[in-house]
């Protein structure tokens, strides 16, 4: 299990069996929420089921997590409906977290609206797909959270634009933020991070996302450990400014201060990790 980096039996034997069987129950509990969710997005009038959909995103999200084994600790206030919140971003599970916490919507990779039945799903829960690597549909990500805001809905943003292995937080890229500062609205925040027990790999390489290896390996992997710990620190007050990377920068600021950096591996162990490798991540972003 040279993923793990380790060759005891709690980590390859009795973690492949237990991450085998939290997969199949992952799956089954992911695919009944589903029907279930666009049963409901059927059945009710459109303005019902938008007046509900928070309160069916915060129910589907902490199902999910349940089925993952992640057990959150939050510290500070959830932000107010309808507010426009920004975090670091470490995972995959980063939006199952937030959507039980926030019953928010999110802007997610358009390569996620091509997948079959999961593209169904996260529209019923309100994702909007985008094109990251696009600057001609910036304009139109811009339109997308303005609409979402104005409808009096909770938005997530990851404006670091891609996952990492939570050991600092990136730049914050700047381009959403326009939006609020065109609205007026202040912005509110909050750090992210994970943990596993002290006799297992750390959470950095367990659940951190950073070389994007298929998503369904990665889930699996991460369901080796036996359980894994997500802490949320909310921000005491939300932040505006009147440009937006002014806005950006305070923001990192902000998040930095408060995050709690994730044990990392040393470079040379990280690179015997079997993943797979994306010539086009080195191409974007030089790594």
């Amino acid at each position: 299990m040279s993923y793990f980096l380790s060759t005891e039996l709690r980590h390859t034997l009795f973690g492949s069996f237990r991450a085998l069987t939290r997969l199949l129950y992952f799956t089954t509990v992911f695919f009944s929420g589903a029907l279930v969710v666009l049963i409901l997005r059927a059945v009710l009038p459109i303005s019902t089921y938008r007046r509900l959909r928070p309160v069916i995103s915060r129910k589907v999200g902490r199902v999910l997590l349940c089925a993952s084994n992640i057990r959150v600790r939050r510290e500070g206030s959830l932000p107010p409906d309808g507010a426009l919140v920004v975090a670091n971003h470490v995972s995959w599970a980063d939006s199952f977290t937030f959507l039980s916490e926030l019953g928010c919507r999110f802007m997610v990779n358009h390569r996620y609206g091509s997948i079959i039945g999961f593209s169904a799903v996260l529209k019923t829960v309100g994702v909007a797909f985008i094109n990251r690597m696009s600057m001609k549909a910036l304009g139109q990500a811009q339109e997308v959270m303005r609409r979402i805001l104005q409808h009096g809905a909770t938005l997530m943003v990851f404006p670091e634009g891609r996952t990492s292995r939570g050991g600092s937080v990136r730049k914050f890229k700047s381009a959403l933020l326009q939006v609020p500062v065109d609205l007026k609205r202040p912005v509110y925040w909050a750090s992210i991070c994970y943990e596993t027990s002290r006799s297992w790999p750390p959470a950095s390489v367990v659940i951190g996302w950073e070389e994007w290896p298929p998503l369904l390996t990665h889930i699996y992997r991460a369901f080796h450990a036996p359980r894994i710990t997500c802490r949320i620190r909310y921000g005491h007050e939300p932040i505006w400014a009147p440009d937006r990377k002014t806005l950006a920068e305070m923001l990192h600021t902000a998040v930095s201060a408060q995050h709690i950096a994730m044990p990392q591996l040393p470079a040379d162990a990280l690179h015997s990790i079997d993943v797979v490798k994306k010539v086009a991540r080195r191409l974007v972003y030089g790594d």
